[in-house]
């Protein structure tokens, strides 16, 4: 077997070089031009002692090409990890094995068992590291748009990658072997995507991935191992409808976190506030006052938004299920999950008559209270400039105002049907709002007289009756 020093070009135009073995010359090109290079030269190397310390060691490989067809061959690298970062990098390879060349038939055996997951933690880790270098010098240049799918689709594809690694790793032995190997190929695409603009393509691919897991053969027969799979089953799921509707995994959609998340990048993490966030930010921290929740409180319905998910997934789950023996499982989980959604509620019942005594006893106001509280504030300063407004224009338009020859459209408006009719809606409601917190706050019969007349007149209002 003869060696061939090589210098191409592959499909991205990036020149490569480097020694392919094979007998003769036409079998070294063939062998190039069936990776998709274009050659640009090809010489025989002469053999001589201490070539292969120059070169590196050489590995045998097995892989599929971008065309689906099967690459077998050998390859040189300073260590079997970078033998396959070459073949995965340069040679748009998905690996199915790499091995020594110079082990025994038994040791090359148990290495192509073993697969190459080990080095694609390292690859998955090293492309991380990458992308995330690509992300800080670049994020200047994209459109923020873009930018904000880009970093949510990264989280996303790292989490799925992450959650596969640990399935593979938990089920290994209960995995076919050309199952395992279909969800490494799966894994090698998504790496390489990782550092595409086109964020559907990558999208689709995860979605594709976890589809696969679930309708992947696990062989499980003791209890415990039983119970995870159906976890992974109903996660999986989760993952697929999550990056469907470009959700973050890990963000809850309690309105009081989004809130907050918004304080802290539109305000505190802000270098400068413009006047629109200002004003934003105002009716933000007014509304998180509003919809504050005791902190136990929070935590059980984030709990029970969390079982009542999983409940939606193991339906899904159940209706897809081929499987009876899954089925039957997968109502164990449901009754489970059922009886404790069944605790959390209860919990819940109690929690909020404890605290709604809680707020009577220190004279705190409820989510009613302090909504009626806002809207009675907010009407308050409408009506407030809307009589300053009306004084200035009054006095503008009857031309007692110096220097002002033609009037501005403008101070018409108060004359125009829309504010005729709205004027009386929003004085009745501050009227409604005042009579509610002033002299019946804590009248709860009150609330079935004095909304029904506000509604009553306002139509009366509207319909100019």
């Amino acid at each position: 077997m003869a060696q061939f020093k090589y210098i191409v070009v592959n499909k991205e135009n990036r020149q490569l070089s480097g020694l392919v073995d094979a007998p003769e010359d036409q079998t070294a090109r063939q062998e190039l031009q069936d990776l998709g290079f274009s050659i640009i030269s090809l010489e025989k190397v002469e053999a001589h002692k201490g070539a292969e310390e120059e070169i590196g060691m050489l590995f045998e490989f097995s892989g599929i090409d971008a065309h689906n067809r099967n690459i077998a061959g050998t390859i040189r690298g300073e260590s079997r990890y970078e033998a396959f970062k070459r073949l995965m990098a340069e040679y748009q390879l998905d690996v199915k094995y790499i091995i020594q060349n110079n082990l025994n038939e038994k040791e090359k055996e148990e290495q192509k068992k073993a697969g190459i997951f080990d080095l694609m933690k390292i690859y998955q880790e090293e492309v991380k590291k990458m992308t995330n270098l690509f992300h800080e010098k670049k994020i200047k240049n994209i459109d923020r748009a873009f930018e904000k799918e880009k970093a949510l689709l990264m989280r996303q594809v790292d989490y799925v990658l992450k959650k596969v690694n640990s399935a593979v790793d938990e089920f290994g032995e209960a995995l076919e072997p050309q199952d395992k190997q279909t969800i490494i190929t799966y894994v090698n695409k998504i790496l390489r995507l990782k550092s595409s603009t086109n964020l559907e393509y990558l999208r689709n691919s995860c979605t594709s991935l976890l589809e696969f897991i679930q309708k992947t053969e696990i062989n499980v027969k003791k209890q415990e191992f039983i119970d995870k799979k159906m976890e992974l089953l109903a996660e999986t799921q989760n993952l697929i409808n999550s990056i469907q509707k470009h959700k973050d995994f890990t963000v809850t959609d309690d309105l009081e976190d989004k809130l907050l998340r918004w304080r802290k990048d539109n305000v505190q993490n802000a270098e400068k506030l413009t006047a629109s966030i200002k004003i934003q930010d105002f009716f933000v921290s007014y509304l998180i006052k509003i919809i504050h929740q005791d902190p136990e409180l929070r935590t059980q319905k984030k709990e029970l938004s969390k079982i009542n998910n999983q409940l939606r997934q193991y339906y899904t789950l159940l209706i897809k299920s081929p499987k009876p023996t899954d089925k039957v499982e997968i109502q164990k989980t449901i009754k489970k999950l059922k009886s404790s959604k069944k605790i959390l509620k209860s919990n819940i019942k109690t929690l909020k008559k404890r605290t709604a005594k809680e707020q009577i006893i220190a004279g705190d106001l409820n989510i009613f209270q302090k909504t009626l509280d806002f809207i009675n504030g907010l009407t308050g300063w409408l009506l407030f400039f809307y009589l300053v407004f009306y004084f200035i224009a009054g006095i503008t338009i009857s031309k007692q105002v110096p220097y002002i020859n033609d009037v501005p459209s403008v101070f018409y408006i108060f004359q125009t049907g829309s504010i005729k009719y709205l004027l009386p809606v929003i004085f009745l409601l501050h009227a409604a709002t005042s009579l509610k917190l002033n002299l019946f706050r804590k009248n709860i019969f009150s609330d079935f007289v004095i909304f029904p007349l506000f509604v009553i007149f306002s139509l009366l209002v509207v319909f100019n009756f």
